[in-house]
């Protein structure tokens, strides 16, 4: 089997990151910790594992933390954990069954979210968590980050996902939900796309239903209805945002800037 490094940036994650810890500590031949300065006891935590290394990093984008980590990784197999994330038997045995032969450069798998108690039918869509380490690149966005497998590398799935503690509280949900309608609507903005109702409703409309019936939210209960609800909502949401965003341009030169500190 391969040698392989498991990447995990870590922010005040002692609720969570020794269960992603324990999901990957009997496989990992080595695990590379990118730490923002936590203080509640996270680093104490991951100073448990053998295999464990802490190195300090002031975050500056998630394309710049994920091609840190593959720096300070060894190994040539670069398995990507985020703290709020485990790794199941049925997963990491279908990586140590990869590692034993690879056949691709890289290898995708959905995420499955767990929300307000319940584990969501609605997965995550697919990105790459396992892969060479050259393999992969990352576009930053304001309110997350583009995985790519790069040119000349192939990929392959895994058919079981990685597991994603999402949201226990709903106000950290409707948090995160407004942050992210704000720099949809900054990202819109800035590639010329204007306001309207017509489009960013009709969007919505399109929203709950792929998410209610296609990602069978249907079966989810009060999370699922409210998901789905709150996935056609957050259309009209960026429309809003746009036309806020509008009026905040007029008043301010430096208006990316200010919309990024103040929204997002």
């Amino acid at each position: 089997m391969e040698s392989l490094s498991v990447c995990t940036p870590t922010y005040n994650d002692a609720d969570t990151v020794a269960r992603a810890l324990d999901s990957v500590s009997g496989f990992a031949d080595e695990i590379v910790i990118l730490d923002s300065d936590s203080d509640d006891g996270t680093r104490e935590i991951v100073q448990r594992y053998d295999q464990a290394i802490i190195y300090d990093y002031e975050f500056q984008g998630f394309a710049d933390m994920f091609e840190t980590a593959k720096e300070r990784a060894s190994n040539e197999w670069l398995l990507y954990v985020d703290a709020d994330e485990e790794v199941r038997e049925p997963l990491a045995e279908e990586i140590c069954e990869k590692l034993t032969a690879p056949s691709r450069d890289a290898y995708k798998t959905t995420k499955r979210n767990r929300m307000w108690g319940r584990w969501m039918h609605a997965e995550h869509k697919e990105r790459p968590i396992l892969a060479r380490r050259q393999a992969l690149d990352w576009d930053d966005a304001v309110a997350g980050e583009e995985w790519h497998v790069r040119d000349g590398f192939n990929a392959g799935k895994l058919q079981n996902p990685i597991h994603h503690y999402a949201y226990d509280e709903i106000d950290e949900y409707v948090d995160k939900w407004l942050r992210y309608t704000a720099a949809d609507a900054l990202d819109d903005t800035q590639n010329g796309q204007t306001p309207s109702i017509l489009y960013y409703y009709l969007k919505g409309f399109g929203a709950f239903g792929y998410r209610y019936f296609y990602e069978r939210s249907i079966l989810d209960g009060w999370q699922g209805l409210f998901f789905a609800l709150m996935s056609a909502i957050f259309y009209p949401a960026v429309d809003a945002q746009m036309r806020q965003l509008q009026a905040v341009r007029k008043h301010h030169d430096d208006w990316e800037e200010w919309w990024i500190d103040e929204k997002c």
